[in-house]
């Protein structure tokens, strides 16, 4: 059983005589990991790897949370157990089940491997691969993740090693040649999950196209079909390298995860740390909003189907059918027949307590109908929110689909724990349902903004928005931008000297972005003298002394990008010294006439 298979937590028992390495203080926690043993924690991983790929399962990627977890654990059970401790119960009480939690990881966890002693990395990987127990935790293709620790006391040679495995359903993540600190060819081979789907109306399909760039702009990437293993080729040179990897379902809904990997022969070992590993967050910034509309309503790609297996015709006549201009290609048609249509979709999976709307997608053949033509609620934890009545008139068009709002709240409820969403089809026309979108109540735009995302772990999911007035009127929905754009504008400051009644040679100023997408701006300046064109990236000034008496005079150009780029606007001082006379100067110079050799 998958559950037995989680909660396994077998022990392998090795004793190792150590040689002597840096001390390590006590106290109420471990201390900062030593640069060594953060590298042995990626070999294990890498080695770790290795073997699942020998016997065709796919790698598993670092992880901070988890990896803080096993090493907190490798020092309790070091420094606060008798020197013959060997389990997994830590000094509180906690299995790893509950243990790995505390530290921030919020997916499946509760496989653990342990050695009671020290190892290096291939021999730790070696013990483990020949104890069976041990064996099939580090080669279960469920787990994604992998937390790893290494700790040892010098003053009696003490060491505790510890592995912690996991899967996020919201994380599908990527994982570059096997998770090897380092390579020095830039030909590399990429492994990318699909999304582990479920979840209800919070999670996502599996994948069905994917993007893989070296910069998180992908930049000149295209959208191509999905597969687990690919090839690719990191920028030359020598550095640390960065591939990313957008992957999206038939729905739209995306996800961008990324991993790292050292090119070159030196690796630096004071750059290794968790930072390189992966981890959650709870929270998302979000840039370039449209500050021009009041509120804004947020999405972590919340989406209830007609595919769904929950999606259900109760009674009356109905069926799925194909429908290019619905989301994903098909849609649930509601008809006329044997009286009225009911259908539900419905999720047990879905947050507590937080004001959202309910936006259902539909549409019907006749618009002219002033009768009742559709019905459609919210039903959560026993109450019932909308019941909203719609007639043929209050759709702008036949066949085209329209969203209807409904707010609701999903309560805790121990005696009815569904989030059910209704649809009834009454009268004479077809209705079509394509689906529910689901965003969070309305808040006012600032940019950027910081979103507190519901249930605490984002793990780089798109997020949509939707704009609200102050009457009710509602924008398209749209995809948030997840990166800051930054304004640049180089040099810091102009100066200019010039002979009364003359211009002054003109100066440039390069205007740059860090950042996705196109950036937007202006230029102005505060002065009669000074003069400013703009030729593609950059901005021409000059300045014109006509008129100006002798001395030193001061302005601002400014550079202004659009609402929301970080560091804009620019204001770059510029100084103008006017000269009566300005008198050449002339250096010595001398030359040597061809064939002297001298």
């Amino acid at each position: 059983m998958r559950i037995q298979r989680w909660l396994s937590v077998i022990l392998l028992v090795v004793v190792a005589l150590l040689a002597p390495s840096h001390g390590v203080s006590q106290g109420n926690g471990p201390p900062p990991q030593p640069a060594e043993f953060v590298y042995k924690e990626m070999l294990t991983v890498y080695y770790g790897n290795l073997a699942r790929r020998d016997h065709g399962v796919p790698p598993l990627r670092w992880n901070g949370p988890m990896t803080e977890a096993a090493r907190w654990f490798d020092w309790d059970s070091v420094e606060n157990r008798p020197p013959d401790y060997c389990g997994h119960q830590d000094t509180l009480g906690r299995w790893p089940s509950e243990r790995v939690p505390p530290f921030g990881y919020k997916g499946f966890c509760g496989a653990e491997n342990c050695y009671c002693g020290y190892m290096e990395p291939q021999a730790a990987i070696n013990g483990w691969m020949d104890s069976p127990g041990h064996r099939a935790n580090l080669l279960d293709p469920n787990s994604r993740e992998i937390g790893m620790g290494y700790y040892v006391r010098t003053s009696d040679w003490r060491g505790y090693l510890t592995q912690n495995f996991g899967q996020d359903p919201v994380f599908p993540p990527v994982v570059i040649d096997n998770e090897a600190p380092q390579t020095t060819d830039t030909a590399v081979a990429l492994y990318v999950y699909d999304r582990a789907g479920g979840g209800g109306f919070a999670g996502l399909g599996p994948a069905t196209h994917m993007q893989v760039a070296n910069d998180p702009c992908f930049d000149g990437a295209g959208w191509e079909p999905y597969r687990a293993e690919k090839s690719w080729a990191l920028e030359p040179g020598s550095g640390w390298r960065t591939v990313y990897v957008k992957t999206r379902d038939a729905l739209g809904r995306t996800t961008t995860v990324s991993d790292t990997i050292y090119l070159g022969h030196d690796l630096p070992m004071d750059e290794l740390g968790l930072h390189l590993a992966v981890a959650n967050t709870d929270r998302v910034t979000l840039y370039s909003l449209n500050t021009g509309w009041p509120y804004v309503q947020l999405s972590q790609n919340w989406f209830a189907d007609d595919t769904f297996d929950t999606f259900t015709l109760w009674w009356g006549n109905g069926e799925r059918i194909s429908d290019s201009s619905a989301l994903g290609g098909t849609a649930f048609r509601l008809r006329p027949g044997d009286g009225e249509s009911f259908a539900w979709v419905w999720t047990t999976e879905f947050f507590k307590e937080t004001p959202f709307v309910a936006y259902f997608r539909l549409k019907v053949n006749d618009n002219a109908l002033t009768d009742q033509v559709a019905r459609i609620s919210v039903e959560v934890g026993g109450v019932e929110y909308g019941l909203l009545t719609l007639t043929g008139t209050d759709f702008a068009a036949p066949d085209a689909y329209q969203e209807f709002a409904i707010p609701f709240t999903f309560h805790d409820n121990p005696d009815d724990g569904f989030l059910t969403f209704n649809f009834w089809r009454s009268g004479q026309a077809d209705v079509y349902v394509d689906g529910v979108s689901i965003f969070t109540a309305s808040q006012p735009v600032t940019s950027p903004l910081t979103w507190q995302v519901p249930g605490g772990n984002y793990r780089g999911g798109g997020v949509w928005l939707r704009y609200v007035d102050a009457v009710g009127n509602v924008s398209s929905r749209t995809d948030a931008t997840l990166m800051a754009s930054r304004l640049a504008v180089t040099p810091a400051s102009l100066a200019f000297l010039a002979q009364a009644g003359d211009l002054a040679a003109a100066q440039t100023l390069a205007v740059a972005q860090a950042g996705c997408g196109a950036l937007s701006w202006s230029v102005s300046d505060d002065a009669a003298w000074l003069h400013t064109t703009v030729a593609g990236d950059a901005v021409h000034v000059w300045a014109d002394t006509a008129g100006l008496a002798i001395g030193t005079y001061t302005a601002w150009v400014t550079v202004e990008a659009e609402p929301g780029v970080l560091d804009s606007p620019a204001h770059i001082p510029v100084t103008l010294r006017v000269a009566q006379q300005l008198y050449p100067a002339y250096l010595p110079l001398v030359l040597q006439a061809a064939g002297t050799g001298r």
